[in-house]
């Protein structure tokens, strides 16, 4: 899958959503997993030319780690 426009944090939390699913399906194989993560990154990569999005996930991790 190619993703090539823009992507909404809704589509990045969606893929992220997916991957996990994904990973903790016993019945997913190896290779079914890393599409899932594949697409995961297509869609993040694709998320991070929006504008403020790449500030908007930092502040994110920052807060989820407690800095």
């Amino acid at each position: 899958m190619t993703v090539t426009s823009l992507r909404t944090r809704a589509d990045l939390d969606a893929a992220t959503a997916e991957t996990a699913a994904a990973i903790a399906d016993p019945a997913m194989s190896r290779a079914d997993v890393q599409r899932f993560a594949e697409v995961e990154e297509a869609v993040h990569l694709a998320y991070l030319h929006r504008p403020g999005a790449d500030a908007e996930l930092q502040a994110e991790a920052e807060l989820e780690a407690g800095l």
